[in-house]
């Protein structure tokens, strides 16, 4: 289902980017803890207007005013927030295929962002560890060779990261060393020559020497007495 810019149906992205004879290595979401760190703040606020409110009700403050201010409150400075913190972290997801990354990043039912990196353009790709390494995700951050200025992309609370980011290196890998084997399939042989072992070695004209005969006439001149 679409909902304005949120794509739901997930399999449409899918459909949409990943053309025939490419194979899906790895799909993963985000880790479930990116949103509740993503919520801390508006779980505070709601501890707090919920205090306001059980104390307006002890002083017998009136309702009818204290309940609409607490509401309108809470829906301003909570509610869209928790709201696009679940879209982010149901909606958006990180796709491996044999030809591109795919990133999507749906942050709102307004805003939708979808990345595919070829994996030409990944020059390397590193990852670092979040609060002490002590939650089973990390971060990853992938090196381009262009595009986008070539700034460093960086995913946070990404489920075991090392895993994921092994993965991307070995496509990364196998894509270069296929695509070197296409070009070099493609060049023309070039035919040595060949010998039979045999060298022949041009023939020198024969030279002919004649000496005249003793008592001869030699230049034409008479032998006289």
């Amino acid at each position: 289902m679409r909902i304005f810019a949120l794509e739901t149906d997930i399999e449409q992205i899918k459909n949409r980017f990943c053309h025939e004879g490419e194979t899906i290595v790895l799909m993963t979401y985000y880790h479930g803890l990116s949103f509740l760190f993503a919520i801390l703040r508006e779980i505070a606020i709601t501890i707090i207007l919920m205090t306001a409110a059980i104390v307006s009700l002890v002083y017998d403050f009136p309702m009818i005013w204290v309940l609409p201010v607490l509401l309108i409150t809470w829906l301003i400075f909570v509610f869209f927030n928790v709201l696009k913190a679940y879209i982010d972290w149901t909606y958006d997801f990180l796709i491996i295929t044999t030809d591109k990354v795919i990133l999507v990043d749906q942050t709102s039912i307004v805003k939708q962002e979808i990345m595919p990196i070829h994996l030409e353009n990944i020059g390397g790709i590193s990852t670092f560890t979040q609060y002490m390494d002590i939650f089973p995700f990390g971060g990853i951050c992938i090196h381009l060779k262009e595009g986008k200025g070539r700034e460093d992309i960086t995913l946070k609370y990404v489920p075991h990261s090392k895993e994921v980011s092994a993965k991307i290196s070995d496509v990364v890998t196998t894509y270069q060393r296929r695509a070197q084997g296409n070009v070099l399939s493609t060049q023309p042989k070039v035919e040595q020559p060949f010998y039979s072992g045999s060298i022949k070695t041009p023939q020198q004209p024969e030279q002919s020497s004649q000496t005249p005969s003793q008592g001869s006439e030699l230049g034409g001149g008479e032998n006289s007495q």
